[in-house]
């Protein structure tokens, strides 16, 4: 009896010892966790072990709000980790243009993590990818090939963008009185303008490659935008699961399809993005110059994704929210359809040189920007170097998120910014204001959106015609329903998706 008490005793001082260790090792995690990586970064809401601050984006608030009331606490300059990674949140016109624009170099760098690394076939390409001399190099090319294929000739690039009206005219005009989800027509525009610009071809209007492409936006959303465990608890990437499994299977997929193009892009006449880049290889190639080690097939298929991939995402969404706005504010709707008809008449297509001369138009257009704020916290960015903003110092290698939506709903900037209004970007005079200081719905700096030019003045043409011609308004039964709710997916800001019936104006 007594060797059992013994027994009993080692066991319970044994298990003592084991349960005073591991409190020992969570009050140490815990203490470890608080931590700042140094005495002057900056401060922000304390965040638990391992998961850190993860646990407020679970409810239904959007981060860009989260972060929003933060800021009136800490300052426009604050940090939260996420998982084991901390970040630094920018809030504000001030601080925002401090760090991209007079610091763009320190804050130029993208996150590495793992779901991005998989994404971007290592850091590839030109959204995801690190500021380096490579990175400049396929930015200057792409950007080339824009000012030949778009931005460089007007009249070309009216004709790509009209070249989809066939079919645009054909879906809208078969609806009749039925009501219909508007997003399917501006995604089967969106997508032939940028495929005739990407790939030299157009898809059947609403046809098999069209709904192929819109269901590689949404998994690509939902997978590369919620992002992985993995990226923020590193020890993660260890252990497969299904969510890792998926994005490898939407990574083949995608890239697959991205691929066969290229396939059908060997060598001709360059007459869009693709045969471009695949012809600046091959001359680089011919002369053994050095830079062809970083033109590689690999670069062209992820430079050629991000402008087909972004630039679709963002143009759809913006005319979806433009319909949606313009249904539940018919003044507005009214007053540009009598600009264009009054600037451009019902006989002829609107021009790019119209612009100056629908000021209201463009302001309406610019309003949609501002009040949808589609990428409210723009693309990650991360700091290339230490950098002191704001009289915090932010080390090399972090993280930081840009709150865009900051600015575009500061109410020192915008007067009522919860509420659509053209007058937002029109002067006492009636001209448009075309650099109000919290307008960036681009972003700015290194990292601008390279297809930013583009995505203006393709944007402007479809919105006008669009409206010069058709008239929408809200389905029967749904007069009550709100048609500018947005819906945050992914840490974007989408908009609520409602029916809406179409006539044409003439």
């Amino acid at each position: 009896m007594l060797g059992l008490a013994e027994s009993s005793g080692v066991v319970a001082n044994s298990t003592s010892l084991v349960l005073v260790s591991v409190a020992t090792a969570l009050v140490g995690l815990w203490v470890w966790s608080q931590q700042k990586p140094r005495k002057d970064f900056p401060p922000g809401p304390k965040g638990w072990p391992l998961i850190g601050n993860i646990l407020e984006f679970m409810s239904d608030t959007p981060p860009q709000i989260i972060f929003m009331e933060h800021a009136k606490k800490y300052g426009d300059i604050f940090s939260i980790r996420i998982g084991q990674r901390w970040t630094v949140i920018l809030n504000g016109a001030a601080v925002i243009k401090e760090a991209l624009l007079k610091k763009g170099i320190e804050f130029a760098n993208r996150p590495s993590s793992f779901s991005i690394d998989l994404f971007s076939e290592g850091g590839k390409d030109i959204v995801f990818g690190q500021f380096t001399p490579t990175w400049k190099l396929h930015r200057k090319l792409a950007y080339s090939a824009f000012r030949t294929l778009a931005t460089g000739n007007n009249e070309r690039f009216e004709k790509l963008v009209y070249s989809i009206l066939p079919g645009l005219i054909k879906h809208l005009d078969s609806k009749g009185s039925e009501p219909f989800n508007p997003k399917t027509a501006m995604a089967s525009s969106i997508y032939n303008i940028l495929a005739t610009m990407c790939f030299g071809k157009q898809f059947e209007f609403d046809g098999p490659e069209v709904k192929f492409w819109m269901r590689m936006s949404q998994q690509g959303i939902e997978l590369v935008g919620n992002g992985l465990a993995a990226d923020y608890i590193p020890i993660m990437k260890h252990i497969p699961t299904p969510a890792v499994q998926k994005l490898k299977n939407f990574t083949h997929e995608f890239y697959g399809a991205i691929s066969k193009e290229m396939e059908e892009h060997k060598a001709s006449e360059p007459k869009d993005l693709m045969e471009m880049l695949l012809q600046v290889r091959q001359e680089m190639e011919d002369d053994g110059s050095e830079d062809m080690t970083r033109i590689t097939e690999t670069h062209i298929r992820q430079t050629v994704a991000n402008v087909f991939g972004a630039g679709t995402d963002t143009s759809i969404f913006t005319m979806h929210w433009s319909v949606g706005l313009l249904v539940q504010y018919p003044e507005v709707q009214a007053k540009v359809a009598a600009e264009v008809d009054k600037v451009v008449g019902r006989d002829r297509l609107p021009s790019l040189s119209d612009r100056d001369n629908l000021p209201y138009t463009t302001a309406t257009l610019y309003e949609v920007m501002r009040y949808s704020t589609i990428v409210p916290l723009s693309v990650p960015h991360a700091t290339s170097k230490e950098v002191e903003i704001g009289g915090y110092t932010i080390p090399e290698g972090t993280w930081v998120l840009v709150n865009l939506y900051s600015m575009h709903y500061d109410e020192k900037l915008w007067d009522e910014p919860h509420k659509f209004q053209p007058e937002h970007f029109l002067d006492e005079t009636g001209e448009v204001r075309l650099h109000p200081e919290g307008f960036m719905p681009f972003s700015t700096g290194r990292r601008v959106c390279l297809g930013e030019s583009v995505a203006k003045a393709e944007l402007f043409l479809i919105f006008s015609w669009l409206f010069q011609h058709y008239k929408f308004s809200k389905a029967p039964g749904m007069e009550d329903e709100e048609y500018a709710e947005s819906t945050t997916v992914a840490f974007g800001n989408m908009l609520k998706e409602n029916d809406v019936v179409v006539e044409k104006r003439f």
